[in-house]
């Protein structure tokens, strides 16, 4: 078994986080703390090469005046820590940011929630799976039908569609669960087939 610094490493700390399943220890915490200063130090500097590739390099090589907008609206973000009396320039950026956000987030929830869910469903009944999805989605959208008078039709269609979105959280909540695992296993991996080899394997 050859030596792997990067995988001694990667596995002292894995044990460090596990050993919170004991108690909360010194181990743990330092690893917490490494934890959460290597996250913030790869922040920096990945926001540092964001102002290098999109603002700095193609302001300076490539003559692009626009690229310089953004940078010095995020600059004003800093005028509180110039001068006090410059704090109320942080407010633009702010309003850039969140304007901009909520713009964003407006357009992909109409996209991804409505246009694509609706395009999803429509769909030729030629397939035993279409026909299972289109039986699904009416009898959902007839749990929603609070604007209609109850009639034994929509009263059925609500309980089956109840079922049915208690099947999906089910699925989602599994989904979920089995990707946590999958996380796990890969630790376990690491400790016990690269770092330890009792698990044989390539």
């Amino acid at each position: 078994m050859t030596f792997s610094l990067v995988i001694w490493v990667s596995s002292l700390l894995t044990i460090a986080a596990f050993s919170y399943l004991y108690k909360e220890n010194e181990f743990y915490r330092a690893m917490e703390h490494l934890y959460v200063g290597v996250a913030a130090g790869y922040t920096m500097v990945m926001g540092y090469q964001n102002v290098i590739n999109k603002a700095w390099d193609p302001f300076i090589k490539k003559g692009q005046v626009s690229a310089i907008v953004p940078a010095l609206i995020g600059l004003l973000f800093f005028a509180p820590f110039v001068a006090k009396r410059y704090g109320w320039l942080r407010r633009y950026p702010i309003a850039v940011v969140v304007g901009i956000g909520a713009a964003l987030h407006a357009r992909s929830s109409v996209v991804q929630e409505l246009v694509v869910q609706v395009r999803s469903t429509m769909i030729s009944l030629t397939t035993i799976d279409n026909i299972i999805v289109t039986f699904g989605v009416l009898t959902v959208l007839c749990y929603f039908f609070f604007t209609f008078r109850e009639n034994p039709v929509t009263k059925t269609g609500a309980e089956i569609g109840k079922w049915v979105l208690m099947i999906t959280f089910g699925a989602a909540f599994g989904n979920g669960i089995m990707g946590r695992i999958s996380l796990l296993i890969g630790r376990l991996m690491l400790l016990f087939r690269d770092w330890i080899p009792i698990i044989k394997g390539s």
